[in-house]
């Protein structure tokens, strides 16, 4: 089944997450393009597992592609919290870019299921990290 979306459907959409991705930006204290970056991670991601109640998505588990190495981190986030198996994140406790691309994934699989996008000023564990310092805006 294919699905055509009107071209002001599309538009709307288009918006919409370029404002759910400035929001994660000012959220984090990241660039946009940083997050961008971690969408195209996303992109290149394998779904291992998505938590679904029937009413809305409650999480996900992603095999997230190092781009640097020759190997694979595993990221699960989810409303009470994320983990990453990459160094940023178990060493330093960092919202690493690959929790990032687990939490576009999440917003993703809501959007397209549900209709409902992820509210990032309500999840808790978001704010309550460290940050990579070097990855703050100007």
């Amino acid at each position: 089944m294919v699905v055509v979306l009107s071209e002001e459907l599309a538009s709307e959409l288009d918006r919409k997450l370029k404002e759910w991705f400035l929001e994660l930006a000012d959220i984090l204290g990241w660039r946009v393009d940083k997050v961008l970056d971690s969408y195209r991670l996303a992109q290149r991601s394998v779904i291992i597992d998505v938590r679904d109640d029937g009413r809305e998505i409650n999480g996900v588990r992603l095999r997230v592609p190092s781009e640097s190495r020759d190997t694979y981190y595993y990221v699960s986030v989810g409303p009470y919290g994320a983990k990453c198996t990459c160094e940023a994140s178990v060493i330093r406790g960092e919202i690493c870019k690959h929790i990032v691309a687990g939490l576009i994934t999440w917003n993703m699989i809501s959007v397209i299921k549900y209709g409902k996008w992820l509210e990032l000023r309500g999840i808790e564990w978001l704010g309550n990290r460290k940050k990579n310092n070097n990855d703050e805006k100007p």
